[in-house]
């Protein structure tokens, strides 16, 4: 443990004790992404880099929780970031394939490697090269702001798209958020100086009574109410979607029309939760009581949250109040770096230190200057191309070309590290070239490793006793390629595995499903199960973000007083594990290459390499 904790430290710029101290705990568990290399500045193998300088971008969507505008200008001071000291220019693109393409998109969007929600993976991007490499992604499960809070930019009024400014003054009253005092229409306004009352300066907040982004109206506003597969509805909705994006017809009938488009957030619009993109609404009662804000009564973790209903106690609505959220700017610079062929820095203060941390008065430091210098020498690159922001007329986030990408860098968010390999590989063959396998679980005896359609087979012995790949549909053909989790049940040998929201169990080679966990008894606040521990009394316990369920494999339903918290019950493991399993009596929880050991008792007596210490590949 000592000896894979000293050099975890070395790769994070700790000092290296050897011991898994607060200062350690709180560094891995930060925002960040994931490649902790060793050294300072670094490229990728090989010094990929572009053949050219004169190098284009295209935004292929855009995330609700700012305005088009926003994020448009948090690319171009990201892409001038690298501009600045290089003989790079960054022209953006509106149609057709650039150098890099930008996208933001949720869970699984197209590149095959799946986000995770919200503060978990932060954005990945590719080296560079051809196709998907050189693009950037960015989950959109994330809040995205520019690192202080949210931004509310106006529309119409008399501010000339100003953003309004919170705490602000009208009629003697002070308010924090957009409101509709004063007028007779419902539309949501804000004043964009600190009081209306003296300056009369205001304007509209983002409201889909007022516009949609997206889709394929043209920007055009939401109609109330219309008809989507023969059902009324006079609000914005998710149904018909897997992604979790807002949307409204634009004409009364889109079973008829066709038309559509994606709807803002508002400035109230909570995270996570059951009511993602929802406002809040206030008052909202909550066991008999009335609250007029934000609460973390009721959480043990002091979260804020509020109801999206006006009762939470008959309506169980509701999710959190939006915090200071990630800056785009600063992850999009950090991410464009790996665009243009950085690998992660060990110095602390660079931007390619793998850790996300917000700085106010942002300057690249020397250690960025060199290693991009490194690549593409000297000089001084002009403003990237900011034209007025499209909106596409698609709203797929799958990206345009197929070809296999090289793995990602990819960024997190509060859990544990989630590195990747120095060399980026593709994981076809060799195991021990797989940077994070979708699930791990011993299955008669062996372990088994899944990753992208493949699996292989290790004694968990001794070195050398790796078999694989082989085909996942070979083995068990109902399965999809992805497989988030696995266990086999201790009495009767059968086989669960679990994809998204959906599971299969198998009996030799006889299959039941797919069928959804809710036949389980597990709610949507699970978007998929990440991993299972086998228990005694014939109990397995089922994991998904920050919770677990207790499941009774003879009535094959969740016991009641279920979930619970994992940090209760297993502290000092990584929150959000995205592997789970049992293996010699041990509790094992994985983020990515690195993993804890648990005792029965609930003691972390190991922290340790997934490829070394559990699949035996030979260090190098």
């Amino acid at each position: 443990m000592g000896k894979a904790l000293r050099r975890m430290q070395k790769q994070l710029g700790l000092e290296e004790t050897g011991e898994l101290d607060a200062s350690t705990l709180a560094t891995m568990r930060a925002p960040r992404c994931g490649v902790p290399d060793v050294g300072r500045f670094l490229t990728f193998e090989g010094d990929l880099k572009w053949d050219h300088s004169d190098l284009t971008y295209r935004v292929l969507n855009y995330s609700p929780d700012l305005d088009a505008s926003v994020i448009e200008d948090a690319f171009a001071r990201a892409f001038k970031v690298w501009s600045d000291v290089t003989p790079l220019t960054f022209t953006r693109l509106q149609s057709g394939e650039a150098d890099i393409m930008i996208q933001f998109g949720t869970q699984e969007h197209g590149d095959g490697y799946p986000f995770d929600g919200k503060d978990g993976l932060l954005a990945h991007a590719f080296p560079p090269g051809k196709g998907v490499q050189g693009d950037a992604h960015f989950d959109d499960d994330e809040f995205w702001t520019l690192g202080t809070g949210i931004v509310v930019k106006t529309s119409y009024g008399n501010a000339n798209g100003a953003a309004c400014h919170f705490p602000f003054t009208f009629e003697g009253q002070s308010y924090s958020t957009c409101i509709s005092e004063g007028r007779s229409d419902g539309l949501l306004w804000c004043a964009t100086t600190p009081n209306y009352d003296t300056d009369k300066v205001y304007g509209f907040c983002p409201s889909e009574l007022l516009y949609t982004y997206d889709g394929n109206s043209d920007g055009a506003k939401c109609v109330f109410p219309f008809i989507f597969e023969g059902k009324s509805y006079d609000a914005c909705t998710t149904d018909g979607r897997s992604d979790g994006y807002r949307w409204c017809a634009t004409t009364a009938s889109f079973d008829q029309d066709k038309k559509y488009g994606f709807c803002p957030n508002r400035d109230t619009a909570v995270i996570g939760g059951n009511s993602q993109g929802d406002p809040c609404v206030f008052p909202f009662t909550f066991l008999g009581q009335t609250y007029s804000a934000c609460t973390s009564e009721g959480r043990q973790d002091g979260k804020l949250w509020c109801a999206t209903t006006s009762n939470y106690d008959t309506d169980h609505k509701w999710g959190f109040c939006p915090d200071q959220g990630y800056s785009l700017f600063l992850v999009a610079a950090h991410e464009f770096g790996h665009s243009l062929g950085l690998d992660h820095s060990s110095v602390r203060d660079a931007l390619m230190y793998p850790m996300y941390s917000y700085i106010k008065d942002f300057h690249l430091h020397p250690d960025d200057v060199s290693g991009i210098q490194f690549l593409y020498g000297r000089g001084s690159g002009p403003v990237p191309t900011a034209q007025v922001p499209d909106i596409p007329d698609q709203t797929s986030t799958q990206a345009e070309d197929t070809t296999t990408p090289a793995e990602p860098d990819l960024a997190t968010g509060d859990d544990y590290p989630m590195p990747t390999e120095p060399s980026p590989v593709d994981p076809s063959s060799d195991a021990c070239k797989v940077n994070s396998f979708d699930a791990i679980t011993e299955i008669n005896g062996e372990l088994h490793f899944f990753k992208s359609g493949n699996y292989w087979k290790s004694s968990g012995s001794r070195k050398g006793t790796i078999q694989g790949p082989f085909r996942i549909s070979a083995t068990w053909p109902a399965l999809p390629a992805l497989i988030n989790a696995a266990f086999q049940d201790v009495l009767t040998k059968k086989l669960f595995f679990f994809s998204g929201r959906r599971f299969w169990v198998y009996t030799g080679s006889s299959v039941v499903g797919p069928r959804g966990i809710e036949k389980l008894g597990i709610g949507k606040e699970a978007e998929r199960i990440s991993g299972a521990l086998q228990r005694g009394r014939g109990k397995v316990l089922l994991f998904s973000g920050e919770k677990y369920w207790r499941l009774d494999m003879k009535v094959q339903k969740v016991d009641k007083g279920y979930p619970r918290l994992t940090d209760d019950t297993f502290a000092g493991v990584p929150l959000n594990a995205h592997d789970v399993f049992l293996y010699q009596g041990k509790y094992h929880f994985c983020q990515d290459r690195f993993y804890w050991r648990m005792t029965p008792r609930y003691q972390v007596e190991r922290v340790g390499y997934v490829k070394y210490d559990i699949l035996n590949c030979p260090e190098q």
